[in-house]
């Protein structure tokens, strides 16, 4: 679906056209600096047209910018399309690494596979946030699904880690993996039901 901030990979590329222009005006900013009066829902727009006007270029602070926005908005997968935040992560270095929280690490330090959970609405099971956490997963499903009055599924996969972009979780505590779903299908994921979640809640807190 379309970003609610309305930021698409077309946009990068307008960017482009005039950034030689942008840098000779302003020199390359601090995300500290950028993001010191935003509001955090509008964190994702302020940093992803500050990557393609050139104004945050150092891939260190393109990283610092990525687990603020991430982490502190509502609903970050959809302020924009999954390419636009794709360029983001791989300009940050998440293309061969993935970012824990706003360090870079070898992707040989994760597990081969991961067992990550998704509470989503009809539309929206193939988003960019996960996590490892049942227990995280359930309470988005009924806690937030019952504040927003929209049933919630909890869908269940695993994901090699070649896909991880980025886990945050010191600022939440939710666990979260950002995964690159972009090549997946619905079929590869599965339901978990829900006269299963108790049993699972159960094992999530004994492991």
């Amino acid at each position: 679906d379309r970003g609610m901030y309305e930021i698409h990979p077309h946009d990068l590329a307008r960017g482009a056209l005039i950034r030689g222009r942008v840098a000779d005006q302003a020199p390359p900013m601090r995300w500290e600096d950028l993001s010191a009066r935003a509001g955090r829902n509008d964190k994702p727009a302020l940093l992803l047209t500050a990557i393609a006007m050139d104004r945050l270029t150092d891939p260190q602070q393109i990283r610092f910018g990525l687990e603020d926005a991430w982490t502190t908005c509502e609903w970050p997968g959809r302020a924009a399309d999954y390419d636009v935040w794709l360029y983001a992560f791989e300009l940050a270095g998440a293309d061969d690494h993935y970012l824990h929280e706003h360090e870079l690490r070898e992707r040989s330090t994760l597990p081969e596979q991961l067992t990550v959970y998704r509470a989503a609405t009809e539309g929206h099971e193939l988003g960019m946030s996960w996590t490892t956490s049942f227990e995280r997963a359930h309470w988005f499903a009924t806690r937030v699904g019952a504040v927003a009055g929209h049933r919630h599924q909890i869908f269940e996969m695993d994901v090699p880690r070649d896909r991880v972009l980025a886990h945050f979780n010191d600022t939440r505590g939710e666990s979260e993996y950002v995964i690159d779903t972009t090549d997946l299908a619905l079929d590869e994921l599965e339901i978990v039901r829900p006269e299963e979640w108790e049993y699972r809640l159960e094992q999530d807190r004994d492991a």
